[in-house]
């Protein structure tokens, strides 16, 4: 990769919060990148250790498909608390083989990215300041929600033992036996002394690593992904305040150079967007699909035991809606970022219209239709190279969910 300058606090847009980045090391690792082109040894243990203790944790719950006795209700169980560190293993797999491309995508979060003329400083910055201040508030949101899971999950352990080696059908029926804290096997005697307590302090360690980094990559990625929408704001109300000054006694070729020369600015300002746009989705890509899969797998499996009539357990109800919660939010970052984009990347195609192309020469005409009509399609995130993601998969997501929850509860039943 070609190196690059290092991020500095006040090279950052205006209210975006950082501190998360700077807390947990990820500012350090995202600046050595940029200037070495080299993962620091903070990024490499932060990477093995997290695959060490996760991969265990995956292996051992797919593998007890062939292990323990296993009906619909304890399958659905297993990949209710294997998913979210099926989700957690991919973004840091993402970030680990393209951290090339994720550092670079920070060039993004810059507040002088565009060439913004001086006189116009001010209003970028209120821009910036108000999508700063929503981007804040759903990471502050995924932290709670992540950090709710675990104090609950870990707080209060609630999977007996005896129902993952000996029982199937409802979880509740089962009343003896020690309880631990994922629905887990192992191949070790889980109820002795002491395979109990290890496997018990490893399953903390599992819950406390995915609270702690589940949010912090997809607040990465979504800031990242929020950035590149307030650079589309920005550029478009660039654009759509382009006038000719009606004071100025000069010829109509002379009056309407100056903002011709501004529009040149401005699409090569669009065409490096619309280069970072191309490497954003081609990097999240995978991210996204893998985090779609996993949140409907998640969301069919809340649905289905509330079908199933397990609501009489309010401490299984408590974590049920803290994970589909969680899930949620966080598939919401991502739906939501790529509609942001999509809205403000079309929307260039409008602000050109606001400017005084009817009052500028030839020139200035044939760049705003070139601009325009690369701006029409505008820009999203994709899931499986061409499935467009925004706020309909959202819906058609719940849809899909709570209709497959009802078909395999109907099943169940008959």
């Amino acid at each position: 990769m070609q190196y690059q300058q290092p991020l500095r606090g006040p090279d950052v847009i205006d209210g975006l919060s950082i501190w998360y980045l700077k807390l947990f090391g990820f500012w350090k690792i995202i600046n050595d990148f940029r200037t070495t082109g080299k993962r620091n040894l903070f990024f490499k243990f932060e990477f093995i250790m997290s695959i060490l203790i996760s991969f265990p944790y995956i292996a051992c719950q797919f593998s007890s498909y062939l292990t323990i006795d296993v009906d619909i209700q304890k399958a659905t169980l297993i990949n209710f608390y294997c998913l979210p560190a099926v989700t957690m293993c991919s973004r840091i797999l993402v970030f680990w083989f393209h951290a090339d491309s994720q550092c670079r995508l920070f060039n993004l979060i810059k507040k002088d990215f565009l060439c913004i003329p001086e006189n116009k400083k001010a209003e970028t910055r209120k821009i910036y300041r108000r999508v700063s201040k929503s981007c804040n508030m759903m990471c502050m949101f995924a932290f709670v929600l992540d950090l709710s899971v675990v104090f609950t999950t870990v707080g209060i352990p609630g999977i007996p033992v005896d129902y993952i080696l000996y029982h199937t059908g409802s979880m509740f029926d089962v009343t003896t036996g020690r309880k631990k804290i994922l629905c887990a096997w192992y191949p070790l005697p889980m109820a002795e002394y002491p395979y109990y307590e290890i496997i018990f302090v490893y399953e903390m360690m599992c819950v406390l690593l995915g609270g702690i980094y589940l949010p912090i990559y997809a607040s990465l990625f979504y800031q990242v992904a929020v950035a590149l929408h307030a650079q589309f704001l920005v550029l478009g109300y660039h654009v759509s305040t382009l006038k000719i000054n009606p004071n100025i006694k000069q010829k109509k070729k002379n009056m309407s150079s100056g903002i011709t020369e501004d529009l040149y600015k401005i699409l090569l300002d669009h065409q490096k967007l619309l280069s970072y746009a191309d490497e954003l989705r081609s990097v999240y890509n995978p991210l996204v699909t893998i985090n779609l899969g996993g949140a409907i797998g998640i969301l069919i499996v809340s649905v289905f035991q509330s079908h199933m009539g397990e609501t009489r357990d309010i401490v299984f109800v408590l974590k049920s809606i803290l994970y589909a919660a969680s899930i949620m939010i966080e598939l919401l970052m991502f739906c939501y970022s790529s509609s942001l984009i999509q809205a403000a990347s079309s929307d260039l195609h409008f602000a050109i219209y606001s400017s005084d192309w009817y009052k500028a020469d030839t020139k200035f005409r044939n760049t705003a239709q070139m601009m325009m009509v690369r701006a029409k399609k505008g820009v999203n995130l994709t899931a499986i190279r061409m499935y467009p993601v925004n706020l309909e998969t959202l819906m058609s997501i719940f849809q899909f969910a709570y209709s497959t929850s009802a078909l395999m509860s109907g099943m169940l039943e008959e």
